[in-house]
């Protein structure tokens, strides 16, 4: 039985760094942002390259990492919004991230699962 291949390749960092190249050249001529905007975009741009490669490799962690990088990209869309100017109470941030964390968890549930006692201790 041959194993998955799960090598990582340079394709997600490279096309997040042309998107966010692309993003400050686009506000350094045509966009009226800040620094701070053009900030949050890019890290919006990198947590969505966060959450790809983890469910490219998922299979090496049982899917364990894609919860947290789509946690990781919504907290992101949050500060972008938030950035942009939605006005956001700290009981409506927490709410938002309550209920995409627990959406996540019902559908990573059913395709994770934890490593037995075995597959920890080889």
């Amino acid at each position: 039985m041959t194993a998955p291949n799960n090598e990582l390749t340079g394709e997600p960092a490279l096309y997040a760094s042309l998107i966010a190249s692309g993003v400050q050249l686009a506000a350094a001529f045509w966009l009226p942002w800040t620094t701070a905007q053009v900030a949050v975009v890019n890290a919006l741009v990198l947590a969505i390259a966060g959450v790809w490669v983890a469910f490219t490799t998922r299979s090496i962690d049982n899917g364990g990492s894609v919860k947290a990088a789509i946690l990781g990209a919504a907290q992101a869309a949050i500060s972008l919004a938030v950035t942009f100017g939605w006005h956001a109470t700290d009981e409506q941030t927490a709410g938002l991230m309550t209920f995409v964390g627990l959406l996540v968890a019902v559908f990573i549930r059913q395709t994770s699962k934890p490593k037995g006692a075995y597959d920890l201790a080889a």
